[in-house]
């Protein structure tokens, strides 16, 4: 008796864009090299909300580029809508050989004027461009953890709890108009990709130090 094979229908993704290269092993090697090879990214910039420091893009770009350039290594990133017209930057790290590695992260930012997109992009493309080569910052506990730190037990706080109500949106965009240097500072040192992704429990002292710090230039 021979056996019946019966047609088996095959159902593949037409819509999901590859983020890497068939291979990868000549871009890998390259990698490896430049990264010995980096230098540690300077903390030379100050964020206001915090009073913490951290690496500017044009630092993180003069600490890597010059040996990811020598190892056939370049940096892309680009703005782009998804198949929803949604703007993401497109990160690439793209070797010689043609093999690359892509990230992609939504542009969601809390408000729409010029100003916010370009500050808030500035933010993507650091972060993204230091992830995808593994440029490595001074002091990047400053950039993260230590900026979640309550101010009087020194404990970390974690984001467990629900988000800010649209009312404690509406007042937190109120009060950052015309200052998007103090937005960045926010999304940088709580993590967040759009102000109202913030932990409710973070309202108060960040609506504090908003106020604490435009007094203190309108002095």
């Amino acid at each position: 008796m021979e056996d019946k094979i019966e047609n088996t229908t095959v159902h593949v993704s037409v819509n999901k864009k590859p983020f890497e290269s068939n291979t990868l092993g000549k871009l890998f090697e390259a990698l490896a090299k430049a990264q010995m090879e980096m230098e540690v990214a300077k903390t030379d910039s100050t964020n206001p909300f915090f009073k913490s420091r951290y690496s500017d893009l044009a630092t993180i770009v003069k600490a890597s580029r010059p040996s990811l350039s020598k190892n056939g290594l370049c940096v892309i990133q680009r703005v782009l809508p998804d198949d929803k017209g949604i703007l993401q930057l497109y990160t690439r790290l793209s070797h010689s050989s043609g093999e690359w590695m892509e990230s992609m992260m939504p542009i969601t930012p809390a408000k729409t004027d010029i100003q916010t997109i370009g500050s808030y992009i500035t933010y993507l493309r650091r972060y993204n461009y230091a992830s995808i080569a593994g440029v490595v910052a001074s002091d990047e506990d400053d950039d993260g953890e230590k900026a979640m730190e309550t101010p009087r037990t020194g404990t970390v706080v974690r984001n467990d709890s629900g988000k800010i109500s649209k009312a404690q949106l509406q007042v937190l965009s109120q009060e950052l108009d015309k200052y998007e240097e103090l937005l960045e500072g926010i999304l940088k040192g709580f993590q967040i990709g759009k102000l109202s992704d913030l932990d409710a429990k973070h309202y108060t002292k960040c609506i504090n130090r908003i106020r604490e710090i435009k007094r203190a230039k309108e002095d």
